[in-house]
């Protein structure tokens, strides 16, 4: 068991917003940090991060949580794991290592880091002659090579097993990091005669290996298999050398393969990243999201036509811009390099055309325009693809292009895929999720002095008084009512609120202190004390009817007018409605 003390020490050490920025790219606003959420589809930032609370939270899908939570949801670590990862990282020693043992994915990271250095230096052995030259006949060695730790595996079935034995790593790690294989005659390495391209996560570490063949070894390209540290549709090969130019670009180009990822790297294209053998999937492109729009070079062949057409539904669902760079027939960004060089591949990328609007092309194409079966089918299946498109601007240019290819009023087709005129589609979602979650109660106002009491105790916790805490008492909300008990015990005892305070909250009531914490004000505490003083009159007030108005109570029953009556006390004992106060 980690010390209560160490996992404050680490939770106190590490800087949130640093070891967030390894996932998303965060702006400082103000005294917080706002990014896009990693965790859910969003177009505008409402992930919030505060260095000086140490906690984050979302506003559009109320995720939560300190350093070291966000450490298990994006490693997908246990509480002890994720400690002592952040421990490592930032220099504190925790006792009870040699206890408990290391972590089963650190002995992975161990395994495959000697793998990679087993590869690199056999590279440059004799054995790796033949590999030298293959990468060399490519344009592959020397500076380009050294960037990505190219290596070789020699055409060996024993030589990464025997190497990994001397450097004391057991065979066990080195099975489930998937470069060694249990076979029933004993254990052999899985790559043979193929140059070795370490494949790495966002911050460097080796998580598995692609091998491409320097004979007529089937199947050509290997990969590692899925481990607990690589998950191939989660993975994109190059980001961790590619991140910072991507975040400079604004943008990132996505390849299919090692070598078209290389050839692009080579010629000044930095900000380019690959996917292995694969699809992109929700995960890639969850984690591209922050950093800009997409650049997918496709060949214009067929095959690379319907490819394309095939990825804008998903970048459509995921809210994301693309772009279709279309090579020449039969040529792959590698041979695309070799003939036109940099200047012809920075002309087909300024060239690329909005995926969608390449999509309303390539169906243009297909049918005949000039029967009304082929004017159906066109809008039929354009509207499919407008009511996907989520950004209203977005959704209107390019019903203005379905529109003008059909010869139809514009109005038309805003009819068809129920877009209003006039931009809108209801209310803002800059705060919306636990607190909105309260349904009827927040919209009729009866609990917003509730609200206003706990924003500025969280605030001003110097304001707290025995008035204050009769108030939270009488909370007609019992999840509010909670919180506030627990604030005002924060209060009495002088506990900061912050990652620590609220690590005893269950979550959605650590997901309302934190929205209650990170929102901005927006004038909203402009006068704290005033502020607090009204919403706690009309707490307090609640239920108590004032004598003239008990007296019309009193006349209007004694005339038979019994419902009239009761609806009046109803109203008064409710509370406030938002249009007044009793």
């Amino acid at each position: 068991m980690i010390p209560k003390e160490k996992i404050e020490e680490v939770r106190d050490r590490a800087s949130i917003v640093q070891v967030i920025s390894d996932y998303v790219p965060l702006i400082k606003r103000g005294q917080n940090h706002t990014g896009l959420c990693p965790f859910h589809s969003e177009k505008s930032p409402s992930f919030t991060v505060s260095e000086e609370k140490k906690i984050y939270y979302c506003f559009g899908c109320n995720a939560t949580g300190n350093v070291i939570t966000f450490i298990m949801k994006k490693e997908g670590l246990t509480f002890p794991e994720a400690v002592r990862s952040l421990a490592k990282r930032y220099g504190v020693v925790i006792p009870d290592v040699a206890k408990t043992g290391p972590d089963p994915r650190e002995l992975l990271y161990q395994a495959l880091k000697a793998s990679a250095e087993f590869f690199y230096k056999e590279l440059s052995g004799a054995d790796g002659a033949s590999a030298q030259v293959y990468l060399k006949n490519r344009g592959f060695d020397g500076e380009i090579a050294g960037r990505f730790n190219l290596g070789f595996a020699p055409n060996r079935w024993d030589g990464l097993t025997g190497f990994l034995k001397k450097k004391g790593i057991s065979t066990e790690a080195a099975i489930d990091a998937g470069v060694v294989i249990k076979g029933d005659k004993g254990n052999y390495d899985r790559f043979r005669n193929r140059v070795i391209f370490p494949i790495t996560d966002v911050k460097g570490r080796i998580i598995g290996f692609g091998g491409r063949a320097i004979d007529n070894s089937m199947p050509k390209y290997l990969n590692s298999p899925e481990s607990a540290v690589f998950k191939k549709g989660e993975t994109l090969y190059g980001f961790f050398q590619a991140k910072q130019s991507i975040i400079k670009e604004g943008s990132a180009i996505v390849v299919e393969g090692y070598f078209d990822l290389l050839a692009l790297h080579k010629n000044g294209f930095t900000n380019s990243i690959a996917t292995m053998g694969t699809a992109l999937t929700p995960q890639h492109l969850r984690a591209l999201k922050p950093y800009g729009s997409v650049y997918a070079l496709f060949d214009s062949d067929q095959a690379g036509r319907n490819a394309a057409i095939r990825g804008l539904q998903l970048f459509l669902s995921e809210e994301m811009a693309c772009r279709a760079v279309l090579l020449p027939q039969g040529k792959d960004p590698d041979e695309f390099l070799a003939l036109s060089g940099p200047d012809g591949m920075k002309k087909a990328i300024e060239a690329a055309e909005p995926l969608m609007e390449f999509f309303l092309k390539e169906l243009e194409k297909k049918v005949k325009l000039t029967a009304p079966e082929g004017k159906k089918k066109y809008f039929d299946t354009a509207v499919e693809y407008l009511l996907k498109v989520k950004n209203v601007a977005e959704r209107g240019h390019y019903a203005s292009i379905v529109a003008a290819t059909l010869g139809m009023a514009p109005s038309a087709i805003y009819d068809a895929i129920k877009m209003p005129l006039n931009g809108g589609f209801g209310p803002s979602k800059a705060f919306k999720g636990v607190l909105e979650a309260k349904g009827s109660n927040l919209k009729r106002g009866l609990i917003q002095p509730e609200l206003t009491v706990l924003r500025v105790l969280l605030k001003h916790p110097e304001l707290f008084s025995d008035k204050i805490e009769t108030a939270i008492e009488v909370f007609r909300d019992p999840a509010l009512k909670g919180i506030g008990l627990f604030i005002a015990d924060s209060c009495k005892k002088g506990l900061k609120m912050d990652a620590s305070t609220l690590g005893e909250l269950k979550d959605e009531e650590a997901g309302t202190v934190a929205a209650l914490l990170l929102r901005e004000d927006d004038g909203f505490v402009e006068s704290p004390e005033k502020m607090l003083e009204d919403s706690l009159k009309r707490i307090l007030n609640r239920g108590r009817i004032k004598e003239t108005t008990q007296e019309i109570i009193n006349k209007l029953e004694e005339s038979g007018w019994n419902e009239v009556a009761s609806l009046i006390k109803k109203r008064f004992e409710a509370g406030p409605s938002g249009k007044g106060k009793p």
